[in-house]
């Protein structure tokens, strides 16, 4: 019988390598960066289908052990702290640990590589082959016929199995001598000396030549020259370096390696963990591991070629000549579509260092430079006939000024919905991807690559070409999805828009910050002490695992649930302790303020532009329902109710003195769309009667008068009103309303016999998405849900859930960004000074002069409400105040 292979991970290694490879761009739903857990989780499940091993254990660090500090004071001294946005990733990979039922192993006051070393010794006594996954080299010491270490070799999916002889052919030197090999080159990164003039080679040829390190130092009086003499002075140097580089391989750890099973989790759990960082794109990647390992053959797959790299050869023309060639077909040809893009010249060979834009035809590119590049631009958005996969992107070139008489401001205006953005169309048709960059379209839709940088003929030549090429494939596949409308209709007029908004930023306080973040620092030292004080231990409350331990061994608090490898600390488990438990609700408090704290009131003034304002990225293509995300930074996520996210919001201020921020915000858009597509009378009512409408539903559903219905009442009867747009379960409800999951069911049941036809739409809605495979908005707005067709229960019901809810989320991003085009249109037409500004969640905001702000209130209500004819009114609330706390 074969012997089983476990991986055991350095986590904190790969932690940092991650962090490092990707962009900090890439952030969670809430706001939470989640670059180094993406990549994590890529490498670890790269790593599985690689290298198939029958289970996995991740080892991190907790803490320096003494005996290297000891020997060696200055041990890792010099390494910068870490950054806050990588240090808030830990927990969130440990949480995915968690779901995927990895066990995660720590030992007080010692490093990762100590456990490695300590597990690849129990391999060894256990029959067990080892992997050790990580991107720290002393690991090579550990190899052993039984022993390899994984590394990363270019970024964080191309890895490279080391044995002894790749130790070997690696460092010079077998595995048992990397100790004696790191005694005399010493290791800058870990501040570990070695002797000086000693490197690579020469360590290697020294340990060949004499065997090891006392056998170096004895024959050093015998080596001419500075080498022995730096080897005769530092000789104590090299052997405590090398002690210190020596990794242990007997700590005290309880895990049994032949118990280890990937792909032993609850599939729920990991859905749910995946969905909550926006990681979709992994959940098939990990669900295939896990089949591959249980030896569930793969699916078949139609062989495809390997994609060419690169267009094929066109004519290029370059310089002012390219520019008024392009202006010629233009003219002539007004009816042809171009492909355009842009590149700031780094890729380019014939305009090295300058912004560069191609414009693409069946027959030829031309290429533009520096100032004509602009020009370009502006030519190509006039002509409404441009393919791009950054429209966006386009438009700005062309909005930017220039020496010459446009308008840019205009030029961006003109023709704007009938350009075309590859990347917005591939969105349309299938939301849930996790890019819809141009490199990915070309070899999907093409089958080529697009050249990397430096390549022969420029990038943005390159580029433009796929434009040209996918934009019949696109728009074919628009028509034929039946999502065209919403893309000529709603997500290209949308583009110029969100343009404008993202150039004129919004204002910002940066003393209200500052205040903030004194009174913050103190706030959460505060809170830490006292945590440590009502726990009665010292221990990091930033540490799940040591919280967990705390809570439920030491402080014996009720466990509210266990995951596979302990006690949950998650949001929900804290929130229920709290009103029992001071030291929850202090965790909880503490939490939210470092959240806050890192991702808001330290980070926003780093973010100003070089106006002083805010400038803010708004995504089209990030969230599947259809909603605009923002980033750098998200301005989505800031709390509304709580004290501390309006008094953030407080910061955000007009940027001309005297103006005054405006809200303008759709009151409980979902239910009121909720209530036009069930055509529920009663539903209706309750939003037409100009009663309260929680109140009217807290009447419908416990059976009492108006007039009778309590705060606590109309409290219970807004979280059903909310939860059954999401497709809350009676277990969810009764967490969010603190009663048993009996009396949770129960309301559920009460609302739908008070709103039958509800009950009867979202079945009728959830069926066709079986049938057809996709949810609709009332504007055409498909989501694709595979997740129906899986066999996994788990998935099959988060797809009914979303093909419940996307009807109604959908459906309110639509009329959101067709108020925001017709909004945006007559703020123009009108000529309003007020500008509008940010847009988060159902909500617009404005900097206006004071003297608009009536009619910019006026224009709001009306163009808003009117966008849309629904079974109810939607109405909008508008308020305005001096910064935008005061105003909401």
């Amino acid at each position: 019988m074969p012997k089983r292979t476990v991986a055991v991970v350095d986590g904190n290694s790969l932690v940092h390598r991650a962090f490092h490879a990707l962009p900090p761009t890439m952030t969670a739903p809430d706001g939470r960066p989640t670059n180094a857990v993406f990549g994590f989780v890529s490498m670890l499940v790269k790593m599985v289908g690689d290298l198939k091993p029958d289970g996995v254990v991740v080892a991190f660090d907790r803490g320096k052990p003494a005996f290297r500090t000891e020997v060696m004071e200055r041990y890792k001294v010099h390494r910068k702290p870490m950054a806050d946005e990588l240090r808030v990733q830990f927990p969130m990979v440990r949480e995915v640990l968690d779901a995927l039922g990895v066990p995660v192993l720590e030992v007080e006051g010692w490093e990762g590589d100590d456990i490695l070393g300590t597990l690849a010794e129990r391999a060894k006594a256990e029959d067990v082959n080892a992997l050790l996954v990580t991107g720290d080299r002393d690991a090579l010491q550990l190899v052993d016929d039984d022993v390899s270490v994984v590394s990363t070799r270019k970024g964080i999916t191309d890895i490279v199995v080391y044995d002894r002889e790749g130790v070997i052919e690696r460092c010079g030197v077998p595995p048992e001598r990397i100790p004696d090999y790191l005694g005399l080159k010493g290791d800058t990164s870990d501040n570990i000396p070695g002797v000086p003039g000693v490197g690579e080679k020469t360590a290697a040829r020294l340990v060949s030549e004499h065997g090891s390190l006392e056998a170096v130092l004895e024959a050093a009086s015998g080596i001419k020259g500075k080498l022995g003499e730096n080897l005769r002075e530092h000789a104590e140097e090299a052997l405590a370096s090398r002690e210190v580089a020596t990794i242990r391989r007997d700590l005290p750890l309880e895990v049994d390696l032949n118990a280890v099973r990937w792909g032993d989790w609850d599939p729920r759990a990991v859905l749910e963990t995946f969905n909550r960082f926006a990681f979709t794109t992994l959940v098939d990647r990990v669900f295939a591991s896990a089949e591959a390992a249980a030896g569930a053959p793969p699916s078949p797959a139609p062989a495809a070629a390997e994609p060419s790299v690169g267009p094929p050869p066109v004519s290029v023309l370059g310089g002012p000549e390219a520019l008024r060639r392009l202006r010629e077909r233009l003219a002539a040809e007004p009816g042809s579509w171009v492909g355009a893009a842009l590149d700031d010249g780094a890729g380019e060979t014939l305009f090295p260092g300058e912004r560069t834009l191609a414009a693409a035809y069946a027959e030829e590119t031309l290429v533009c430079a520096g100032g004509d590049a602009r020009a370009a631009a502006v030519a190509l958005v006039r002509s409404g006939r441009a393919a791009s996969g950054d429209v966006k992107g386009l438009l700005r070139v062309a909005c930017a000024p220039g020496d010459d008489d446009h308008d840019c401001v205009a030029a961006a205006e003109v023709d704007a919905p009938r350009l075309f953005d590859c990347g917005v169309a591939a969105y349309l048709l299938q939301s849930n991807r996790p890019s819809y960059d141009l490199p990915r379209l070309t070899e999907e839709h093409l089958g080529r690559r697009l050249p990397e940088p430096g390549d022969p003929g420029g990038r943005a030549a390159a580029r433009a070409r796929s434009a040209a090429e996918l934009r019949p494939v696109l728009r074919e596949k628009l028509e034929r999805d039946g999502s065209a409308e919403v893309f000529d209709r709603i997500e290209m007029p949308l583009a110029p828009v969100l343009v404008r908004m993202e150039d004129v930023g919004v204002g910002i306080d940066c003393e209200v910050l500052d205040a903030l973040t004194s009174e913050l620092a103190g706030r959460i030292g505060a809170l830490r002490d006292e945590i440590v004080s009502l726990a009665g231990v010292e221990f990091n409350p930033d540490s799940p695992k040591q919280l967990a331990e705390v809570l439920f061994e030491k402080l014996q608090l009720p466990v509210g649930k266990r995951t596979k490898t302990g006690y949950s600390t998650d949001s929900s488990v804290l929130q229920a302790l709290a009103p029992s438990y001071p030291v929850c609700a202090r965790v909880l408090e503490y939490r939210e303020l470092t959240k806050l704290k890192s991702t808001y009131i330290d980070a926003l003034p780093r973010l100003l532009g070089g106006d002083g304002r805010l400038h803010t990225t708004f995504n089209q293509t990030v969230a599947a329902t259809g909603r605009l995300s923002s980033s750098n930074p998200n301005l989505q996520n800031i709390p509304i109710r709580t004290e501390l996210g309006r008094r953030i919001r407080a910061a955000f201020v007009p940027a001309v003195p005297g103006d005054l921020m405006v809200t303008a915000d759709y009151s409980q858009i979902e239910l009121r769309i909720l209530a036009h597509l069930s055509e529920d009378q009663g539903l209706i009512e309750a939003f037409t009667s100009g009663a309260d409408f929680h109140a009217a539903t807290a009447a419908r559903v416990f059976g009492v008068a108006p007039e009778d219905v309590d705060a606590e009442g109309r409290r219970r009867a807004k979280a059903v009103n909310f939860g059954i747009v999401y497709g809350i379960s009676a277990h969810g409800l009764s967490e969010s309303l603190g009663v048993g999951r009996a009396e949770a069911q129960e309301m559920i049941d009460r609302y739908f016999a008070a709103y039958p036809r509800v009950r009867e739409y979202l079945d009728r809605v959830v069926a066709e998405a079986h049938r057809d495979g996709y949810a609709t908005t009332v504007f055409g707005r498909k989501r694709h849900i595979p997740e129906l067709a899986s066999s996994n229960w788990n998935l099959r019901s988060f797809g009914e859930r979303t093909a419940m809810n996307h009807p109604m989320q959908g459906t309110a991003a639509d009329v959101m960004k067709l108020a925001m085009i017709e909004v945006d249109r007559r703020l123009r037409e009108e000529g309003f000074a007020s500008r509008m500004v940010l847009q988060v969640h159902d909500e617009l905001v404005f900097e206006s002069p004071a003297g608009e702000v009536e009619r910019l209130g006026a224009l709001a209500r009306d163009t808003m409400s009117g966008v849309a004819s629904l079974a109810v009114p939607l109405v909008v609330d508008v308020s305005s105040g001096p910064d935008w706390a005061s105003a909401k």
